[in-house]
Order: C-alpha cells, then sequence, then structure tokens
C-alpha cells in the first residue's frame, strides 16, 4: 500500500447531510481464548479507529448508505471478519470494499460462518516463533510482559503472516502509516505480549528501520510503534523503547531515532532517556556546573530579540552573533559533553539536546531560577535557530516545527506558528511572536517530563 500524506486539518464538524463520519460507523472487536479454548471478548476489547482519513478521504466521511455499521472483528491472531451491514444504499455511495481491500493486503473473511471455523480452528500463539526475548517484567496483576524481536524478511512464517494481519490496523492508529516490505532485510520487528494463565495475548508491535550510516556503521530508526487501545496506558509502549534502545546497543547503532513521533511517544521516549542519563553519575556533574554557572550569571536576563538583518551581511552577522549566544548560554552544555552523551545513550543530536534541558530541570529541582534558565536557553537556541534559517531564505517560507525552524518552498501542509510568506516578508514581530510560542510549548514538554522524577520519593 502506497503511504499516505499525513492527516490534514479539516476546519469544522466532519460529516455532512450526505455523508457520517466514519469512524463513527467502525468498530473494532478483540477475541481471546481463555485456557480451556473458550472464546471470550477482551476486556475493553471493542473499540473505534482514531482516523480514517487513510482509507475515506480527509472529510473522513462514508457517504450514501442509511443504517450503516461496520464490525471488523479479530481472532487472537488477527484474522479479520468485516461485517457490513446497512438498510439502503443510494446512489453515489462510498465504495466500501476496496478501501478494506487495500489496506488489509493479507485479507479479510465476509463470511460469519467462515470466521467461526477459523476462530475454533486456530491455535494458541507459540512464543518460541516470536523472535528472541529481549525485555520482560512482572505486572501487578501477575502476569509477564515480554518485547520479541526478529528480523522480518528472516522471521519465522507464522510470524510475518502475524505481522501482516496486524500491520492493517496502523492505518487507523498512526498517523501517514504505511505498510512495509517483509522481505527487506533491514525491517526488525519487535512484538509485545502478555503471558497469562490463559495463554499469550499480542498487546501491540513496533517496526524498525537499520540504515547504512557512512563509512561503516548503522543508524536505527523506530518507524511505527502501535499498542493496541485494550492494552494502553499499562506499559507496553515504554517496554518496546526499552527493547529498542536495547537493540540499538546490540547493533552498535549511532543512535536511535524515531520518525516523527506523536507527542506523547516523544515524553514517553526523552523521559526514558532521561532516566538512563541520571545512571551516569558525569552526567548530573556536568549538569550541576551549568547550574552553578547559571547562579554565578544571575544578573544576565534572557535574550527576546530575533535577529531582523535584511542584507546578507547583515544577516550573516546577525546568524553568527546569535548561534554564539545560544552556546554561551550558562546551562548550554558544551560539545563534548553534548558528543559523549549522543555517544554513551546512542541519542540523535536532536534528542541529546531534548534530553539535557530535562536534565538540567531535574537536577536543579524545579528551582524557579533553574526554570527560568532552562526557558531562556530555549529561547535562545530558537533565536539563533531563526537567525540561520533567515541567513539561507533565498525565496524560501519559514515554518516552525518540532525540530526547530525550517525552510520551505512553495505550499506545505506542516503546521505552523507563522503564516506561509517568505521570510524577508515577515515581520519582526511575526518572528518574535513565533519564538515566543515554541518557547512556551517546549517548556511545557520539558516540566511535564521532568515532572515524572521530581516527585517526593525521588532522590537525585
Amino acid at each position: 500500500m502506497e503511504p499516505f500524506a499525513k492527516r490534514p486539518r479539516v476546519e469544522g464538524v466532519p460529516g455532512t447531510s450526505d455523508g457520517v463520519p466514519a469512524e463513527t460507523i467502525i468498530t473494532f472487536h478483540l477475541l481471546k481464548k481463555d485456557a480451556a479454548g473458550g472464546v471470550i471478548m477482551e476486556e475493553d476489547g471493542t473499540f473505534p479507529p482514531e482516523m480514517t482519513h487513510q482509507l475515506f478521504g480527509e472529510k473522513e466521511e462514508i457517504l450514501g448508505y442509511d443504517g450503516l455499521s461496520i464490525d471488523v472483528w479479530f481472532t487472537p491472531q488477527f484474522q479479520a471478519f468485516i461485517d457490513v451491514k446497512y438498510a439502503s444504499k443510494g446512489p453515489g455511495a462510498t465504495d466500501l470494499k476496496q478501501p478494506f481491500k487495500e489496506a488489509f493486503e493479507a485479507g479479510f473473511l465476509e463470511d460469519k460462518a467462515a470466521f467461526d471455523k477459523a476462530l475454533q480452528e486456530e491455535p494458541a500463539i507459540d512464543v518460541g516463533v516470536l523472535g528472541r526475548e529481549i525485555v520482560s517484567r512482572e505486572t501487578e496483576e501477575g502476569s509477564t510482559f515480554s518485547i520479541c524481536h526478529a528480523q522480518l524478511s528472516s522471521a519465522h512464517p507464522s510470524l510475518k503472516a502475524l505481522h501482516a494481519r496486524l500491520q492493517p490496523l496502523v492505518f487507523f492508529f498512526i498517523d501517514a502509516a504505511s505498510s512495509i516490505d517483509a522481505e527487506d532485510p533491514d525491517w526488525q520487528l519487535l512484538t509485545a505480549v502478555e503471558r497469562t494463565a490463559d495463554g499469550v495475548e499480542v498487546l501491540g508491535y513496533a517496526s524498525l528501520y537499520r540504515h547504512y550510516h557512512y563509512p561503516a556503521g548503522v543508524r536505527l530508526k523506530l518507524c511505527q510503534i502501535l499498542v493496541l487501545p485494550p492494552h494502553q496506558g499499562r506499559g507496553a509502549g515504554g517496554l518496546m523503547v526499552q527493547a529498542a534502545q536495547q537493540l540499538a546497543e546490540e547493533m552498535e547503532a549511532c543512535d536511535l531515532s524515531v520518525e516523527d513521533p506523536a507527542v506523547t511517544l516523544q515524553a514517553l521516549r526523552t523521559g526514558l532517556d532521561v532516566q538512563r542519563a541520571l545512571a551516569l553519575e558525569w552526567v548530573q556533574e556536568a549538569a550541576k556546573e551549568r547550574i552553578a554557572a547559571l547562579a554565578a550569571d544571575k544578573g544576565k536576563g534572557p535574550a527576546r530579540a530575533v535577529p531582523t538583518g535584511r542584507g546578507s551581511s547583515s544577516s550573516s552577522s546577525s546568524s553568527r552573533a546569535a548561534k554564539q549566544a545560544a552556546l554561551e548560554h550558562p546551562l548550554a552544555a558544551s560539545a563534548p559533553v553534548l558528543e559523549r552523551l549522543r555517544r554513551e545513550l546512542r541519542l540523535s543530536k536532536l534528542q541529546a539536546g531534548s534530553v539535557w534541558r530535562v536534565l538540567v530541570f531535574v537536577v536543579g529541582k524545579g528551582e524557579a531560577a533553574v526554570e527560568a534558565g532552562v526557558e531562556g536557553m530555549i529561547r535562545q537556541q530558537l533565536v539563533a535557530q531563526l537567525a540561520a534559517a533567515k541567513e539561507d531564505a533565498q525565496g524560501k517560507s519559514l515554518r516552525d516545527t518540532d525540530k526547530g525552524f525550517i525552510m520551505c518552498r512553495g505550499a506545505s501542509e506542516v503546521k505552523s506558528m507563522l503564516p506561509l510568506l517568505p521570510v524577508e516578508e515577515q515581520s519582526a514581530e511575526q518572528q518574535a511572536e513565533a519564538v515566543e510560542e515554541s518557547t512556551e510549548q517546549q517548556m511545557e514538554a520539558v516540566a511535564a517530563v521532568a515532572a515524572k522524577f521530581l516527585g517526593p520519593e525521588q532522590d537525585l
């Protein structure tokens, strides 16, 4: 299936007099078996999709039906039965079969008797076919979570078939998802399962891609991670991220990156990275040194001005000055510290910066002076990014993303805090406003992650 564009922002309430929101029509049902082989409904196992634009377009509507319901039933090994019912169908009605056929490449059943037969004959999940267990932990309920790893192209046929049946769910829960080539030897699969007295149950999965890194290394990218809705909030997602981190260590990857992470995933990832960093004594000492430097420098206020030079010489000078100011902020980590942090924790450059901000906040115990200092450091870094972007403008347009200020040509669907204008036409007020809004958002993210480490039981 071809990759989809990211979900566009549609103004207004979805659905019209001629159509209904697809997410109100589609319902998923997860079935499981007990120790005796009896079929039971998974607790909280009935749930709607989070998105449907990858099947039914940006308006996410289904047109032309009266009394329509679409129930998608899954066996424990995710054989699917799609049950479509409606009272009447009008002219120009939405084609329902083709979108599901494209998403469910491994096929699905349309006959209940055939599904019931498949459900009864389906064997229990064999953990042995899922690959090598990387991490596991006991739950409060007495069960065990396990994360198993396999190279997808050489995986057991049963695991490859299971992945093919699980994969359609990403189109309903991961924006801009796409199916992957199971024969590409660089795809790695993590499968999350829970072991109970009743057997083994799949909680979700993650796919990672191994990239070549010049001259003789690899980079590992976490491309998709899905925890099924009934199992969310129980720690399976965090355990899969930990497994990905361990896999990066085993492969001696230069870093582990995450492809376009959702806000919740980025917070989870950063929290785990901060936890690993705090276990390194030298990291805490480095953070304490910068906090001491802040205290000695407390007479200086944070930078708020955005460079506004328009000539090439002026822009270049402003860019250098802004970059130097960001580097010289009292809380800014030195290049050797960031490089060591990246190397020892296998972080990308962007993630190392995110982790350092939270580290300083946590080691400084969230005190007001440290909080203000982290805010000033973020602001100066954004000012430097903006100045560098302006220097390279030349007819491009400016966007603020989770990766900082970037330049684009022509139209773009990326959400921005700035209007889509050539940089040379943006006012200093617009640029300053974008910096302040982004600073506020990033500080909220820092504080949210840091809060997990600043409870009364924490001893830093």
